[in-house]
C-alpha cells in the first residue's frame, strides 16, 4: 500500500503564464459537495430519496507570509500580497495540485473567494483563501502533464472523457 505526504501535493496558480505555487504553503484541501432535489415517491416506503444537480467544488489553503511582489522578494510565488490583488481583480484562475511523487494532477479554474490574514504577536505573519471553482475540476495523469511543460491546461478532452494533448 502507497502512502502519500500532504507536502508532496502542492497548489499553483498561473500567472502571467507561468504555474507559480502558493508560497510558504502549510496547507491545502479540495472539497466537493453536490445539491440535490427530493425525488421521494409512494413507493420509498417512508424514506426520503434524493437525486444529484448542480455540482461545486472549492480549495482552501493556508500558508506563511513572504513578500512576492516587492524588490527583493520571491517573484516565483504567490503569497497573501500578490494573491490579494488577484481576488480585488475578480480574475478567473488556472490552477493546479501537483505532487512530487503522486501519479495524478487536479486541474482547473477559479476564483479566490476569501482572502485573509492573521498577525499575531511574536509569530509570523500567516494567510488563509479560498479558491471557488469556476466549472468542472479535471485530473490528468502526471506523465501526460510533464510532456506539456507541467502545464495541464494545453491538455483537452476529445468528446468521449478521454484526455489528449494540444
Amino acid at each position: 500500500m502507497e502512502h502519500f505526504k500532504g507536502e508532496e501535493r502542492i497548489l499553483y496558480i498561473k500567472i502571467s503564464g507561468e504555474f507559480i505555487p502558493i508560497g510558504c504553503l502549510s496547507d491545502n484541501s479540495f472539497s466537493e459537495s453536490s445539491e440535490t432535489i427530493d425525488t421521494t415517491t409512494r413507493d420509498n416506503a417512508g424514506w426520503s430519496t434524493s437525486r444529484p444537480t448542480m455540482q461545486n467544488y472549492s480549495i482552501s489553503f493556508s500558508g506563511i507570509q513572504v513578500n512576492s511582489t516587492l524588490a527583493g522578494g520571491d517573484l516565483n510565488v504567490a503569497s497573501y500580497d500578490r494573491l490579494k490583488e488577484l481576488k480585488r481583480g475578480r480574475q478567473l484562475l488556472d490552477w493546479k495540485i501537483q505532487g512530487v511523487n503522486f501519479p495524478l494532477v487536479d486541474y482547473g479554474k477559479a476564483y479566490i473567494t476569501d482572502i485573509s490574514e492573521a498577525a499575531p504577536v511574536n509569530e509570523l505573519i500567516t494567510f488563509n483563501g479560498t479558491l471557488s471553482g469556476f466549472g468542472q475540476p479535471l485530473m490528468a495523469s502526471i506523465a501526460l502533464v510533464l510532456l506539456n511543460n507541467g502545464d495541464p491546461t494545453k491538455i483537452i478532452q476529445d468528446g468521449n472523457t478521454n484526455l489528449i494533448q494540444v
